[in-house]
């Protein structure tokens, strides 16, 4: 009997969402040269929470997140200590706290909505820090600041970074700057960086005053 085994790892990338790069931790059975791979159902369960997220689903990836590892939301988990949050536990995580973020924290209840708010911007900031300053994870650190007014400043502070170091992420972490910004070159700038990165280059629209 052979166990072969290998890191699973969440990558993401694109214009709209998060496209998951998976490879699947299993056991092997061997017989002869052939072989029977057996995936891990909370792996699998977490695969599907990121397919759902990328797909703009948003509540069901939530919902799978948390059935694959357990309930969450109720605490920022691995502030302490990130490097010690557990592969497949981050993944969950990740998952929700980007969920969270995209319904402005509606994803659990709407009456805990301020609640899952806060705590998805806390927990992708440990997440961030478990990956050394993901710049993926740091632009939905960014949006999920920037749905309130006083953390407006330092979303734009992260956004500029990544601008200036060139690692934007995607079309959507440049239109969030461009909306933030009040130099005109530079929400010029943001509106077309967006539109060369976005799979429809039709998003790339600025909101006006007060829109949500």
């Amino acid at each position: 009997m052979k166990h072969l085994s290998r890191l699973s790892r969440f990558v993401i990338a694109g214009a709209i969402a998060a496209s998951p790069l998976v490879v699947v931790s299993a056991p092997a059975l061997a017989c002869g040269n052939s072989y029977r791979y057996e995936i891990d159902p909370k792996t699998n369960m977490i695969v599907k929470a990121e397919e759902a997220l990328s797909e703009g689903d948003y509540a069901q990836a939530w919902k799978l997140a948390s059935n694959a590892t357990g309930q969450i939301g109720k605490k920022v988990e691995g502030k302490d200590a990130p490097g010690e949050l557990a592969a497949l536990r981050a993944r969950s995580l990740r998952v929700a706290a980007i969920a969270a973020v995209r319904t402005k924290g509606e994803v659990g209840s709407k009456k805990d909505a301020g609640v899952y708010a806060t705590w998805a911007v806390d927990q992708l900031r440990v997440l961030s820090a478990r990956e050394g300053g993901n710049p993926y994870l740091q632009a939905r650190l960014a949006e999920g600041l920037a749905h309130k007014s006083e953390g407006q400043a330092e979303a734009l502070d992260i956004l500029k970074k990544l601008a200036s170091d060139d690692m934007m992420p995607d079309g959507q972490a440049w239109l969030l700057y461009a909306q933030l910004q009040n130099d005109q070159k530079e929400r010029d700038r943001g509106v077309e960086q967006c539109k060369l990165r976005a799979n429809d280059p039709n998003t790339c629209k600025l909101k006006a005053p007060g829109e949500g």
